[in-house]
């Protein structure tokens, strides 16, 4: 609870002249649930365009900075909200990232063990800009979710 997830990510940060999209996917995250202390798990899509004159990340500081929130009592609209924030912050705003999406798809034990003892998948998702406001960027990033979104 302590960490800041910043510099975290501040220690893997790069200028480079890159213009397309970045996508890191099916990587797995662990969780609890902050409502009913239950875990919850699944995996996660992450992609970013840099600016062109911006910075690139580090891509094990992805990982680093959703174990980082993970660890945390947390819920998963949170989480994916956090994630997308901390990067965003991190890359800076004098040349932000065209856009960063991540989507996140995980199972809740709260969920399939007790309450309506269902199983089944929850996804959140975050977009921010061109992967919200452009469809085609949006479709390049969710067809590449597909696998996760058990839609291929």
């Amino acid at each position: 609870y302590t960490q800041d997830p910043i510099e975290i990510i501040n220690s893997a940060i790069f200028k480079e002249e890159y213009q397309q999209m970045v996508l890191v996917k099916d990587i797995e995250l662990f969780s609890m649930c902050e409502h009913h202390m239950m875990p919850f798990f699944g995996k996660y899509v992450f992609a970013y365009i840099p600016h062109p004159q911006g910075k690139i990340l580090g891509l094990s500081k992805i990982g680093r900075v959703v174990d980082y929130h993970a660890a945390k009592l947390q819920v998963q609209e949170r989480l994916v909200t956090d994630i997308v924030d901390d990067i965003a912050t991190a890359l800076g705003t004098e040349h932000p990232p065209l856009g960063i999406a991540l989507i996140m798809q995980g199972e809740h034990l709260c969920k399939t063990m007790r309450g309506v003892k269902k199983p089944g998948l929850m996804s959140a998702c975050r977009l921010e800009g061109v992967f919200r406001a452009d469809n085609s960027a949006r479709a390049e990033f969710l067809a590449a979710a597909d696998k996760l979104l058990n839609r291929d």
